[in-house]
């Protein structure tokens, strides 16, 4: 992993092997700040993604072995029970240029990843939504 600080957080590429979630995660533990929002593309095997209904709270999960572009990563990193955690969805691609998206289980770098991260100011953290069995952000807030 390699890393410049900017303005507002951090540029981040990943190498060759590197795990996207473990990775994230990790850079936000050593880099002690509690949540943020990450965005990224590059080329990525061994995809897991899911979608989720909500009528059985259940997600489908498929997994994709093939090398692919990482068109598109969204997401947040925050906090739940004190543990950093990357929520990001993802649209893949693969020689054919079809798209594939979903919610993002698991990825390994292939060639390269680069991603954004804009810091928050303070912690995001996440709790138990009981209406969908998630642990969705918990803020302060309505309007």
């Amino acid at each position: 992993m390699r890393y410049q600080k900017t303005p507002h957080g951090y540029m981040v590429r990943l190498q060759k092997g590197e795990e996207i979630h473990a990775s994230l995660t990790r850079f936000m533990k050593e880099k002690k700040f509690g949540g943020g929002s990450v965005t990224g593309l590059g080329a990525v095997t061994d995809v897991g993604l899911g979608y989720f209904h909500l009528n059985t709270k259940q997600y489908d999960r498929h997994e994709y072995k093939d090398e692919y572009e990482l068109v598109s990563l969204t997401g947040n990193l925050s906090l739940v029970d004190g543990q950093p955690l990357l929520h990001a969805h993802v649209v893949i691609s693969g020689s054919d240029m079809a798209a594939i998206s979903g919610h993002l289980f698991a990825a390994t770098i292939a060639v390269t990843g680069e991603f954004a991260i804009t810091v928050s100011d303070t912690p995001m953290n996440r709790a138990l939504d009981p209406e969908t069995g998630l642990k969705l952000l918990d803020l302060p807030e309505d309007l």
